[in-house]
């Protein structure tokens, strides 16, 4: 299943830049640039901005954990787990 359109809990796979082949979790985005959190280097509360043609869409979802951010909880040690789950269940 390939993913075509961004939506808040989705992972997404930088593929430029210094942070190339990080994970984050989508929480938003700003027209064509994407709102990117990996719960370590860059905070649910300090999102990266990352345009949308620079990373790649994974068919992974994590939107009860996008939901919680959005109400203004503090879940970063959440996405950071969720995030090794889905780099873990990559690599097998």
């Amino acid at each position: 299943m390939k993913v075509k359109t961004p939506e808040p809990g989705g992972v997404a796979e930088s593929i430029s830049g210094r942070d190339a082949g990080r994970l984050y979790i989508i929480l938003g985005a700003e027209g064509e640039r994407l709102l990117l959190s990996d719960g370590k280097y860059r905070s649910c509360f300090a999102p990266k901005k990352k345009n949308v043609k620079h990373v790649r869409l994974l068919p992974v979802f994590f939107r009860e954990t996008a939901a919680k951010v959005a109400e203004g909880k503090d879940e970063n040690s959440e996405i950071r787990a969720a995030l090794k789950e889905t780099a873990q269940s990559s690599k097998k």
